[in-house]
């Protein structure tokens, strides 16, 4: 008996090392579950209830965030409409983050020559513009036009500074909108989705750095 439980005891470290050598965090935890539950019946079978318990209580703890992270990653289904748009600029994130992240905003439109954001301020809101056109100015002078497919905002969103130019509405603006504090909430809540959001809005960085570079704004 004392032999068998030897075994288990190394058998539930040995399980624990698989699970320190585990790259993916859903490895970790299953791995983390089988250890522990090896060392509960260890315990249990040698005499320690206070040594069970605690294992005990780790294995209903990794069992519940396994079971969090096999939803997070389950198939979702994305609706038409948003299939393309989600390849084109939010393939960073999983399906169902992208969901999770399209929820938070509100759709809205844009009359010619409506201020968006006002230089100078740190805007109420990130948007992603999905038709239209959007001017880019600093006192009357053309800096860049922003396009469908483009986000507004993100730059002071990302470093927590003013707006350093005006984004006005030039036609047929629609775009999706999220409030600023949701974002920061965001943040909070969930670190490594907002790293991946941060690389989505840093790659839309790097295209619009890219295309002002090719071609000279012009009015």
């Amino acid at each position: 008996m004392l032999w068998q439980a030897a075994n288990l005891v190394h058998l539930g470290y040995a399980l624990m090392l698989v699970a320190l050598l585990a790259r993916d965090v859903l490895w970790l935890r299953a791995a983390l579950v089988a250890a522990q539950s090896t060392l509960t019946a260890y315990a249990w079978l040698t005499g320690r209830p206070s040594m069970a318990a605690w294992n005990a209580l780790f294995v209903l703890i990794n069992s519940l965030w396994t079971l969090r992270i096999l939803r997070e990653r389950r198939a979702v289904l994305l609706p038409a409409a948003l299939q393309a748009l989600y390849a084109a600029h939010f393939a960073a994130l999983s399906p169902a983050e992208f969901l999770r992240l399209w929820a938070l905003g509100v759709d809205g439109a844009a009359a010619q020559g409506q201020r968006l954001i006002a230089e100078g301020e740190r805007p109420a809101q990130l948007y992603y513009l999905t038709a239209g056109t959007l001017r880019i100015h600093q006192q009357q002078r053309l800096l860049t036009r922003l396009r469908a497919g483009d986000f507004a905002g993100e730059m002071s969103l990302l470093t927590g500074a003013p707006a350093n130019a005006e984004v006005e509405a030039e036609d047929g603006v629609r775009y999706r909108a999220w409030p600023v504090p949701e974002l920061q909430a965001l943040r909070e809540r969930n670190p490594a989705l907002w790293a991946r959001v941060q690389s989505v809005l840093g790659r839309d960085l790097v295209n619009k750095i890219q295309r002002a570079s090719a071609v000279p704004a012009a009015d």
